[in-house]
């Protein structure tokens, strides 16, 4: 039989100096305190004064206070699920700030008999209830004990087992962040309040990549589905909010190393956290570092049918294969000091994620009759640096002002390959020609295109045929140097100074009123070209065949796409070393031409919709109140204005002229959004909320620019809209929730948005230059849209339906959502784009103090990347289920060892025209998993 473990709750004395009477007229008075157990602070508990309608929360630090009140004697309730309430005695005088005597609360009462045996997943899982229950609007939390126990290593995957929120996935790794099935960027997800730059290889929009986060930086996660006024607006779907670790009360060291692999790729993955913290100075000054590095190797296996002017037919088949080296570091650091009237701090983070990516790359060309192989090799380098200064300062016992200056840069950058000067995705292309492709057909387009069975051709989804004629074969001393191609990005994204200055007053026990001003100076550059170079036959005569060089199997040849029933990997050339051809290129430079018809380049009108600068600012002002009606009603309302102002530079192609012209465009608009909050308690255990907010949207950077970006082989130009007007929602949510008093709790909550201008790809063809037939890609504002949805969680252990099964539980959410949007050229109806209609997570879990396993399973529903012309020409993602699991034993009061493991059933990205049986890409990434160790003194 296990031995249960008694925890015990405790208000302990603030280590900080108190205020002393700041009027000889005043007759207010002030309590203060923090709650815990005995190894771990306790946000979100409840601490009432008996009697009144006064009533305060604490913080993520376990802090709390309780002001305006009189002299007199009180009875404070402390209330946390888990554990039994506690009544403490309280007698205060005039003017003054109330010490508590540390208590511990009664741990012998029979109530407390029946959680004792809390484990590490359930122990979380109270921090995340307790804090959203508590809180004034609708709200879910997660604590770094919760993200803990899953195999969730950046920031991003730490929120995916929430309810309503869904991340979208990059080499199998989460990067962005949604909420409700909507558009990353129609959410906002922030650190410590603050939104952060943006910077990403292929995407403008403002959506920040957390993939170079490390989950380990973080002490809580909240997400906000109704925003309160004090909260930025731009999140028309919510907020989540990073919150990351701070100055500890008390000594504290951790220390996490672990090993693992993945199944595709060779070598093996190393991850390691330090954390150390500690108060000095006779605990007025407090300190925190926390280091982490994770390395791993990766591999993925990818297919991509690319389709013609038909928008049906294969004209080209890729056959992808990668293998690549990850690193992720991050750097936390935080200082605070206490005043006598209360305190400063000054924290500094950095994380960065470096991908050396090597690619090899089989093209099936079945328009042009040649086979291509393509060897590729890059390092993407994301990094991002932020400093913050911040301070809290009493006035009396009711006034509080906060105050905060922090600066963030992000910026995304290809590493020295080949060398410095030509950093860049690095492509070397090597063309066998006159195959002879067989099976192909030509249905009056001029053209011989491969067709899947769902259009009537010969090519099943998943065994989509190369149609090389028999007995061919890759021959390398055919195989002739094409091309040299330096694809170059940087992108520099700086949040130059933002300033926020907030002040509460809390004008007696029912009513506090919170204003504040937010500034922000934002700037973004962002560069691109994409330069092809042949060689010189002018003057050094024929160019290299493939032969010429030193030649080995590709890394993952003999098992690439064992999923599928075709052997694609039998056809394979040999391939040569990436290290090789960029010495090769280094050495030869001089013997290459740059093509510019080929190229996109600023001067050849190619490359205008990537190359701008953006100048913004965003000034917000607010104000708020909170008001406790009774016992069992609480309000929240107020109003947010936020000006935006943009300024965008860019190119613009004049094509009667054929010359590129510099433009500037401006985009100011001013966003008013009122939000009002009701909470009904009927009881302890229950919550009615409604909330009735309106927030809204940014168009994308990469949306706003005047220029244009044509690439010649696809024949598409990409072109950016100055003139778009932000995207705007009316917000109603409702949610119902109950409490169990042991641990766990069940929610119903259905949400309807209103939405103005959403903003959507138009695709149409039309003429660019000299081209015709050019699919031109332009975001337009839509006429309206509207969002609903029902959202279901259940969470609770199982001790319910037996004792013997208290160490058991579920975790269980589920969000269902319909859209619809207009956009012009189409009679028909659409969903919004990336919006996806079902959300769930399911986990069941043993828990006791020693030993916890978990198996999670997440999913998320198909949805539409890209609109068409018709149904039948809208781009979707696939539904994707991930499979994961967890497991960890307790080896003493110091030291747990813990396994993880990713992606058990290897499930595939699916990237489809219409239907899944018409594939643009499919990906697999295989299995993944670590084994490790951690130690806290």
């Amino acid at each position: 039989m296990i031995k249960r473990r008694t925890l015990s709750t405790a208000v302990f004395l603030c280590s900080y100096p108190f205020l002393s009477a700041h009027s000889a007229f005043a007759t207010d008075a002030k309590i203060q305190g923090s709650i815990t157990d005995h190894s771990n602070r306790l946000p979100g508990a409840l601490v009432k004064v008996v009697g009144t309608n006064q009533s305060t929360v604490t913080d993520y630090d376990g802090k709390f206070e309780l002001a305006k009140l009189d002299a007199g004697r009180y009875q404070l309730e402390v209330s946390y699920m888990g554990y039994s309430s506690q009544i403490v005695d309280v007698e205060i005088s005039n003017n003054e700030v109330k010490l508590l005597n540390p208590i511990v609360m009664d741990n012998s009462a029979n109530t407390i008999e029946e959680v004792v045996a809390v484990g590490q997943i359930q122990r979380g899982e109270m921090a995340a209830a307790n804090s959203q229950k508590n809180a004034k609007n609708i709200k879910n939390v997660i604590s770094a004990d919760g993200i803990g126990k899953l195999p969730d290593r950046n920031a991003a995957e730490a929120v995916q087992r929430i309810p309503g929120v869904s991340i979208e996935r990059d080499q199998g790794e989460g990067r962005f962040v949604a909420v409700r099935g909507l558009p990353a960027q129609w959410s906002s997800a922030t650190i410590n309040g603050n939104r952060l730059p943006t910077a990403e290889e292929e995407t403008t929009s403002r959506a920040t990549a957390f993939d170079f986060f490390p989950s380990e930086l973080i002490e809580f996660v909240e997400v906000s589905k109704a925003l309160t006024p004090e909260m930025e607006g731009d999140a028309i779907g919510g907020n989540v909010n990073f919150i990351t670790k701070k100055a500890p009360d008390d000594f504290v060291f951790n220390a996490n190393l672990a090993l693992g692999q993945n199944e595709l790729a060779d070598g093996n993955n190393y991850s390691a956290n330090l954390l150390y913290g500690d108060r000095i100075l006779d605990d007025k000054l407090g300190f925190l570092i926390n280091a982490t590095a994770w390395k791993r190797d990766w591999a993925t296996d990818n297919f991509e049918p690319r389709r013609g002017n038909d928008g049906l037919g294969i004209y080209r088949l890729e056959l992808r294969d990668y293998t690549g080296t990850r690193e992720t570091y991050g750097l936390n650091g935080s200082v605070e000091y206490q005043l006598e009237q209360g305190n400063v701090s000054a924290s500094a983070m950095y994380g960065t994620l470096i991908d050396d990516e090597t690619h090899y790359k089989h093209r099936m060309r079945f328009d042009k009759d040649r086979a291509e192989l393509q060897h590729i090799r890059n390092e993407l380098i994301t990094e991002m640096t932020g400093f913050e200064f911040a301070g809290e300062h009493f006035f009396g016992y009711d006034k509080t002002l906060n105050w905060s200056l922090s600066s963030y840069e992000n910026e995304f950058r290809y590493g020295n390959t080949p060398n410095s000067e030509d950093n860049s995705y690095f492509v070397v292309r090597f063309d066998q020609k006159n195959v002879g492709y067989e099976g192909l057909e030509d249905r009056d387009t001029g053209k011989n295109y491969a067709y899947n069975t769902i259009d009537g051709g010969s090519d099943p989804w998943d065994q989509i045929s190369t149609h090389l004629p028999s007995g061919f074969s890759f021959d390398p001393s055919q195989m002739g140097l094409s091309w040299v191609e330096l694809y170059k990005i940087k992108v520099n994204e700086k949040d130059k100074i933002v300033a926020a200055l907030d002040f509460e007053w809390q004008l007696n026990s029912d009513l506090i009123v919170k204003v504040g001003a937010k500034y922000r100076d934002k700037e973004r550059v962002a560069r691109f070209s994409d330069e092809f170079y042949a060689w010189d036959t002018e003057n050094y005569g024929v160019a290299p065949n493939l032969s010429d060089f030193t030649l080995a199997d590709q890394p993952g040849r003999s098992d690439y796409l064992s999923e599928l029933s075709y052997d694609y990997q039998s056809q394979f050339s040999q391939v040569a070393s990436t290290d090789d051809l960029a010495n090769f290129w280094n050495n030869n430079k001089d013997k290459f031409v740059l093509d510019k018809s080929e190229s996109a380049l600023i001067e050849n009108g190619g490359a205008l919709g990537r190359n701008f600068d953006v100048n913004e600012q965003h000034t917000s002002l607010y104000g708020m109140a909170t008001y406790t009606i009774n016992a069992n009603w609480e309000m929240l309302t107020g109003l947010r204005l936020t000006q935006t102002d943009t300024e965008v530079d860019g190119y613009i192609y004049l094509a009667d002229e054929d010359k590129v012209e510099s433009v500037k465009a401006n985009n100011d608009y001013l966003s008013v959004l009122p939000a009002l909050h009701l909470t009904y308690h009927p009881n302890s255990q229950t919550n009615y909320r409604l909330a009735l907010t309106r927030s809204f949207a940014r168009p994308d950077f990469g949306s706003l620019t005047p220029g244009a970006t044509y690439l010649e082989a696809d024949n598409e130009l990409t072109s950016g809209n100055p003139n778009l007007e932000p995207t705007y929602s009316n917000n109603v949510d409702l949610m119902a929730e109950y409490f169990f008093d042991r641990l766990g709790l069940v929610s119903l909550g259905v949400f309807y948005k209103d939405i103005t201008d959403p903003i959507f790809q138009s695709s149409s063809i039309g003429e660019f230059g000299n081209n015709t037939g050019v699919n031109i890609i332009r975001p337009e504002n839509g006429d309206s849209a509207w969002l609903a949805g029902l959202e279901v969680a259940f969470n609770r252990d199982l001790g319910f339906i037996t004792p013997e099964l208290n160490n058991f539980g579920i975790m269980a959410n589920a969000t269902f959502m319909d859209s619809e949007m207009t956009i012009p050229d189409r009679a028909d109806k659409v969903s919004i784009p990336r919006q996806a209609d079902s959300l769930y997570n399911f986990t069941v879990y043993y828990d006791n103090t020693h030993f916890a396993a978990r198996l999670a399973v997440n999913f998320k529903g198909e949805y539409i990347e890209e609109h068409g012309s018709s149904k039948q020409f809208d781009s979707y993602y696939g539904d994707n289920t991930s499979v994961d699991f967890t497991t960890s034993y307790q080896l003493n009061e110091n030291a747990l060892v813990y396994l993880e493991l990713n992606n058990l059933t290897n499930e595939p990205l699916k990237y489809y025209l219409g239907d899944e049986s018409r594939p643009l890409q499919v990906e697999y990434y295989g299995v993944r998993g670590m084994v490790g160790i951690n130690y806290q003194f």
